[in-house]
């Protein structure tokens, strides 16, 4: 490949909420995101994991 690249161009329109990302993430980015994603949905699930154990110990004990 020759020439200086060009960041990475989604071919879709972008809309309100929607989740295609701007026109010039890079693909380093759009991974980026994605494991930030991964991170905050497994901190999401250890809260709510949590909070339930703790509120069936405190109801059952």
């Amino acid at each position: 490949m020759t020439g200086p690249a060009e960041p990475y161009r989604s071919p879709y329109p972008t809309s309100p909420g929607s989740s295609t990302p701007p026109a010039g993430t890079t693909p380093e980015e759009g991974v980026h995101e994605l494991w930030v994603f991964f991170w905050v949905a497994v901190a999401s699930i250890v809260i709510i994991a949590v909070g339930g154990l703790g509120a069936w110990l405190y109801l059952h004990h």
